[in-house]
């Protein structure tokens, strides 16, 4: 019976000859992947080093002719390229592509672009992605780690690695926290006050949006993504959102029709006071979004934090961000008794476990937070120097 042919990508039997130099030939015939059957030859010191080179040159060859696009001899710079274009045609959100593109731009293209996939070992990726943790921060580092493993996920996809090498990578280090949050009960009369005392803060018109940014606890983004017609029911008390404003090159600011999670798409009853406010702005508002530009057009959220920054930037509370009144929210719900669902849910959480590790059915979510969260802080002015 004639022996079977081997499949394409394989070999045969290994056989070992002893060499007059005293080393040792390891042979092995290949099923190239244009059909032909070819002998492979390496050389070691003894019979069990010339087969593993062999298997290892066995192996490198079966990489390098099988049907993936990327090969162990490719440039990360490339495969990059490649997984970023796949991730510009998934159905991720555009900040979302966007970030991971700023990232590979930023922290690891002078780092790992011009290296061969093949040439990248875990080892490799440990240090790429702690030098960026100590240059930049673990968030920078965390950032850099998810796009590294996409791009070798996909290496390891195209058969050109066996594993990828960013998985075996040490942990970046237990996350740390502010010993105290900059917004927290006892300085929320003061950090409002700051605001209610500037006229920058009046002409930019922020006044409004960090009292209401200390009732909801939504993200900007989503803040300045609500309009009048489809957000707000002041008959029934409620803000639904809906969205998020984004800015992307190319396009501009618009209002992306999904928030960071499905659980972001949440209407929520707040406190009658924050309700009052919104009314307020009603009767007086020229646009159709609730915090629009002063051209009465989508205000942008970066433009927006720099702002909230200048106003805060000579007193106690310099580097206040808007997510500040994001975690005072939860606080103070959490001190009110609500359970995590309950804060998740008002907050717009996937993950209850997001809301107990960092910040502390639905329908009209957080019935029991507007009543929480009680009457509108009491406003204190700032103090005199001197």
């Amino acid at each position: 019976m004639a022996r079977p042919s081997l499949p394409l990508g394989t070999w045969g039997k290994i056989r070992t000859h002893d060499l007059p130099n005293g080393k040792c030939r390891a042979v092995a015939n290949y099923k190239d992947y244009d059909g032909v059957t070819r002998p492979v030859e390496r050389v070691g010191d003894s019979k069990a080093k010339a087969t593993s080179n062999l298997l290892e040159a066995l192996r490198d060859r079966k990489r390098r002719n099988g049907d993936g696009e990327i090969k162990p001899e490719t440039k990360v710079c490339v495969a990059a390229a490649m997984w970023l274009k796949e991730v510009d045609e998934s159905s991720k959100a555009a900040r979302t592509k966007r970030e991971y593109r700023d990232t590979w731009n930023r922290y690891l293209v002078n780092a790992v672009g011009e290296r061969r996939v093949g040439d990248v070992l875990v080892s490799t990726a440990n240090r790429v992605i702690t030098e960026i943790r100590d240059r930049h921060g673990r968030g920078a580092a965390s950032h850099a780690k998810v796009v590294l493993s996409g791009i070798f996920a996909l290496v390891v996809r195209h058969d050109a690695i066996d594993k990828n090498p960013v998985r075996e990578i040490e942990s970046l280090g237990a996350k740390k926290r502010k010993k105290e949050r900059m917004v927290n009960a006892r300085t929320i009369g003061r950090v409002l006050g700051v605001f209610h005392a500037s006229k920058a803060a009046k002409r930019w018109d922020l006044v409004d949006m960090v009292d209401v940014l200390s009732g909801l606890g939504c993200r900007i983004g989503e803040l300045l993504a609500l309009d009048w017609e489809t957000s707000i029911d002041f008959d029934k008390g409620t803000v639904r959102f809906h969205g998020t404003v984004i800015r992307v090159t190319g396009q501009g600011l618009f209002v992306q029709d999904h928030t960071k999670s499905r659980a972001g798409m949440r209407t929520v009853r707040p406190p009658a006071w924050v309700m009052l406010i919104l009314k307020a702005r009603h009767a007086a508002s020229e646009s159709k979004w609730v915090f629009p530009s002063g051209a009465g057009t989508l205000r942008d959220p970066d433009n927006t934090r720099a702002q909230i920054r200048r106003v805060v930037a000579e007193t106690p509370f310099k580097g206040l961000h808007p997510h500040d009144f994001r975690h005072y929210v939860a606080a103070v719900l959490d001190a009110a008794g609500l359970t995590a669902r309950e804060i998740a849910d008002y907050l717009g959480h996937e993950r209850i476990s997001t809301t107990q590790e960092d910040y502390m059915e639905r329908g009209v979510v957080g019935e029991d937070a507007g009543p929480a969260l009680g009457e509108r802080p009491d406003i204190e002015p700032p103090k005199e120097e001197g």
